[in-house]
């Protein structure tokens, strides 16, 4: 079982890779979530998350959600992002 803290740190490590359109979408999502530190509220939603494998699957699927649905002229990246984490 991994910790909190090492949850933090797969995610911040994985959202630093780039290789696709989606994946380009990560260096806003690390903007969005700001303080990679356990008090950042944003972050609660790695406790549902058990391994590296789901965390790297939730950003994956968020980056394709992004370029499928996501229209900036209706909500702010972060809107998008929180309704993600709330409603999935």
């Amino acid at each position: 079982m991994l910790s909190f803290d090492e949850k933090i740190h797969l995610l911040q490590k994985y959202l630093l890779i780039e290789e696709t359109y989606a994946d380009s979408y990560k260096g806003e999502i690390l903007c969005i979530i700001g303080d990679f530190e356990k008090a950042n509220p944003i972050l609660a939603f790695l406790e549902k998350l058990p391994d590296e494998e789901s965390i790297n699957q939730f950003i994956d699927r968020f980056t394709s959600r992004i370029v499928m649905k996501y229209d900036p002229e209706l909500e702010s990246l972060g809107d998008f992002f929180r309704d993600y984490v709330e409603i999935g």
